[in-house]
């Protein structure tokens, strides 16, 4: 008996779509935007540690119904818990405007030449939509509506000051949690 070949109707070289390392993170005030609204334009480029940017997007949480016999009889799951973060080192005031709590007015100190302004160490919530970026810009991940929860971390000697960004991504108006994006044209840029 001759052996069979194999074929597939799709092989791994035209499934290389990959997100690499994430190079560039995009944030915008503007929520529940579809993609195919999307400018191009965002309100901030953050600046992000290296190597702090965690994304996934939660383990499914499976339960199987099994008989005394321990046959599975069916499973199902529920959506399980995000893990998505990075740090941002800077407190600049439109950053520290933007993930922390202002408390009164600023305030100049002339003798030390230093303007000072309060914030409150709880944890702020900044909801806005986020661009993650691949090193080679051919893939993006869009999160078109997110709750940031903010808190600053001062350095400790090997690592600056910075603000931790812990993200859960809500589902937008149709009912998407995320967008996965595979660059069309050859034309560098996102």
């Amino acid at each position: 008996m001759a052996a069979t070949e194999i074929t597939a109707t799709k092989n791994p070289s035209g499934l290389h779509d990959v997100l690499g390392r994430v190079e560039k993170v995009f944030l915008n005030r503007a929520i529940n935007q579809l993609p195919s609204a999307l400018t191009g334009t965002f309100d901030f480029k953050l600046p992000i540690l290296d190597e702090s940017v965690t994304f996934n997007m939660g383990e499914a949480d499976v339960t199987r119904i099994k008989l005394i016999d321990q046959t599975n009889w069916t499973s199902y799951a529920k959506k399980g818990d995000p893990d998505i973060s990075f740090q941002i080192p800077s407190f600049s005031d439109e950053i520290a405007s933007l993930l922390g709590n202002k408390k009164g007015a600023s305030s100049a100190n002339a003798t030390l030449g230093v303007k000072f302004q309060g914030y409150s160490a709880t944890p702020k919530k900044v909801e806005c939509s986020l661009l993650f970026v691949s090193d080679d810009e051919k893939v993006v991940v869009y999160l078109p509506n997110v709750e940031i929860f903010a808190t600053p971390v001062l350095g400790d000697g090997d690592n600056p000051s910075y603000f931790n960004c812990v993200i859960t991504p809500i589902p937008d108006s149709t009912g998407a949690d995320y967008y996965i994006g595979i660059k069309t044209t050859t034309e560098a840029g996102a």
